[in-house]
């Protein structure tokens, strides 16, 4: 029976020695990738974009809010009212606008990452089955590698292909 365990164990760190496993640190590779340095910039502008259209539709509501506390005192209690209701369901609309331009922006953020991510998991795939990986485990900091040798870390070889492809 001892054995049969110690040739198990044996074949165990037999095999072990001949798989080739290395290590990507996610957070580096994400970080130098075009592709993400691509969307933030794209993502940034959409901002800026919405941004501007919201400060004209802003702008006029602001100038409205300056004039009613202008004529307030001068308003009848009825006239006030109304005017401040009126107000009130025009910064909804704007509160509004700006919730749905935040989501969409967040939306669209999510969607593209995704799709940065899936298309970086499918070419370390490749990437693994043509260098003869049978392991390729991802970091990020203070993620779940605690120590890897250098020498096993590809992410400068992944990187350097990502950006040529992405560059295309």
């Amino acid at each position: 029976m001892k054995k049969l365990l110690i040739v198990a164990i044996a074949l165990i760190f037999a095999s072990c020695n001949q798989t080739k496993i290395a290590y990507i640190d996610i957070e580096a590779l994400m970080k130098d990738y075009e592709a993400t340095k691509a969307l933030e910039v794209s993502l940034k502008a959409k901002q800026e974009s919405m941004a501007k259209e919201l400060d004209s539709i802003s702008a006029p509501f602001q100038l409205k809010v300056q004039q009613y506390y202008q004529k307030a005192e001068k308003m009848s209690t009825q006239k006030r009212a109304e005017t401040e209701s009126a107000l009130q369901q025009e910064q909804q609309f704007l509160q509004s606008k700006q919730q749905q331009a935040s989501q969409l922006l967040q939306q669209e953020n999510q969607e593209k990452s995704e799709i940065l991510t899936k298309k970086v998991d499918s070419f370390v795939a490749n990437f693994a089955k043509n260098k003869g990986y049978k392991l390729i485990l991802g970091t990020s900091g203070q993620g779940t590698v605690l120590y890897g040798d250098e020498s096993l870390n590809v992410t400068t070889e992944i990187l350097e292909i990502l950006n040529l492809d992405f560059s295309k």
